[in-house]
């Protein structure tokens, strides 16, 4: 965790808000990296407050705004700082960013604005923030190929690993889907929230949850107690 950008992202991993940290000017900083820490091993923050060496990258710049030896407006200076440091994490994230992920982030930020309906909204809160980038890439390319159920298919694999996808072939516009997690009223918002966002309204999706329903000649569907009658 060397630089500022790294401690965001590391910090998010560990369920932190990124607006939520507050970036402070190290009282004694190291001159080999951005972020001071005691610890050089710590993967994420411990806390909100993250010690950072403005002259580490940015000497030309903030060796003037926050020269230490011009006392007077303190309290300015370090919300100013902070600001500094969240557009400067900002941009260095942006860096990297692919035409891709800029729709991507535009499709997250109208499902959580509610332009999908308040419904949609509440449940997307209920998935993981990867999970969420997850479904928007999946769902930008259902709207480049329009091919529901291979669509459908990818962003439940990535969703859940354990997950097995039947169609019926006695009954047009039916799938069996099988997710292999314990059934709670969580999991069956969040599946609720796939089928309407992946598949047209004529399709009818059976779920299973913790157990698999039983395929007559596949003996580890017909175990006792582990198989769900369809």
């Amino acid at each position: 965790m060397n630089y500022a950008w790294e401690a965001v992202l590391q910090a998010e991993k560990h369920g932190m808000d990124r607006d939520n940290l507050r970036f402070t000017e190290a009282a004694n900083p190291s001159p080999y990296i951005e972020v001071s820490v005691v610890d050089l091993n710590q993967e994420s923050p411990e806390e909100e407050r993250v010690e950072v060496n403005p002259l580490y990258r940015l000497g030309d710049v903030f060796g003037k705004l926050f020269d230490r030896n011009i006392e007077g407006y303190e309290q300015l200076k370090k919300v100013f700082f902070d600001v500094c440091m969240h557009q400067i994490v900002q941009l260095d994230l942006r860096e990297g960013l692919s035409k891709e992920d800029f729709y991507s982030s535009l499709i997250m930020n109208d499902i959580e604005g509610g332009r999908y309906g308040g419904k949609a909204r509440e449940r997307y809160s209920l998935f993981a923030k990867a999970e969420k980038k997850n479904i928007a890439r999946v769902y930008l390319q259902l709207l480049k190929t329009g091919n529901y159920l291979e669509e459908f298919r990818r962003v439940m694999l990535r969703l859940y690993p354990q997950v097995f996808i039947y169609e019926n072939n006695e009954i047009a516009y039916e799938l069996l889907v099988y997710l292999g997690v314990e059934e709670s009223e969580r999991e069956r918002e969040r599946t609720a929230f796939l089928r309407e966002m992946f598949l047209p309204m004529q399709e009818t999706v059976h779920w299973f949850y913790g157990h698999h329903f039983g395929i007559i000649g596949v003996d580890e569907t017909m175990l006792v107690d582990e198989a769900v009658i369809f």
